[in-house]
This record gives structure tokens, sequence and C-alpha cells, in this order.
């Protein structure tokens, strides 16, 4: 698997086209590297399926990985946007006999979500340490999403 010309690295509980076997990690309260091994740790869209419950955990494995005065970077559609498009794909798999939804592909946690409101990781963020937050808007494939910015203090 290759991000960033090589450099990169992407884990995911989930086995999605793409990614190898090392890289599926079945326990997010301990990643698979040391301390500060990381400039940035990237959750594209996918903090809301995590169980609520382990959230923290999850963001705080991403502060421990991160090297002091790295940055963290959590992307999340609008609510609207998210419960909307999760329907209209639910209801074109079942009507077309397909499977483009991967989250009905794989089943979803009962504290798993569609969404998370933007002030909830915020919340978040902050509770595990993350600093200089900063949140921006910005259009993709899904519609209107949400982009918050934070840093592992130095």
């Amino acid at each position: 698997m290759e991000f960033l010309g090589g450099r990169g690295v992407g884990i995911d509980v989930f086995k999605y086209e793409g990614l190898a076997d090392e890289n599926i990690v079945e326990d997010i309260s301990g990643f698979p590297f040391p301390d500060c091994t990381f400039d940035t740790v990237t959750f594209i869209a996918n903090l809301n399926h995590v169980p609520g419950r382990l959230r923290s955990i999850e963001l705080a494995e991403a502060w421990r990985v991160l090297k002091p005065g790295g940055n963290i970077i959590v992307t999340m559609g609008r609510p609207f946007v998210e419960v909307i498009v999760h329907r209209l794909v639910t209801f074109y798999d079942r009507r077309f006999h397909t499977d483009f939804d991967m989250d009905n592909q794989r089943g979803m946690d009962d504290e798993e979500d569609y969404f998370i409101r933007l002030k909830e990781i915020r919340r978040l963020l902050k509770q595990v340490g993350f600093v200089r937050l900063k949140r921006r808007s910005f259009v993709s494939q899904w519609g209107m999403n949400g982009l918050f910015m934070g840093c592992k203090a130095e």
C-alpha cells in the first residue's frame, strides 16, 4: 500500500479494498507505532464509525504517535449530507442489488453514527490535549464537509 510516495501509512479496523492485512488494527486503543512517529495523523470521515465510548481513546492514540508540533486532521460530512447520502446509497443498494455502502456491508456497531457534530469533534480534540484548533469547510464528492486541524504542543 502506498501513501504520500511511500512515506505514509493507512490503518483501519475493516479491510477495505487496497488495505493489506498489516494495515488492519483490531484494537484502536493501541496503535502499532512507537510514540512520536508521525508528523500528521488524519481521520478522513471515519471518527463517527468509532464507537462513542472509544473515540477519546483513539484520539489519544493519535496524540501519542504524533511528534511534538505534529498535526491532526479530522474530516466529517455535515449531518444533513451524511444522513441523506447514506439513505440514498442504502436505497440504491437494496433496489439494484449493489454493494456501494461499505457501512452496510460490514454492519454498523450500535455505538457508531452516520456523523458527529463539529462541536463534538472540537470537544474531543480538546479533551485529548490538541491545541490551536481550526475549523474549515470544503466541498468533496459528498457535499459540504467540515475539517478540523489541531496540533500536539511542542
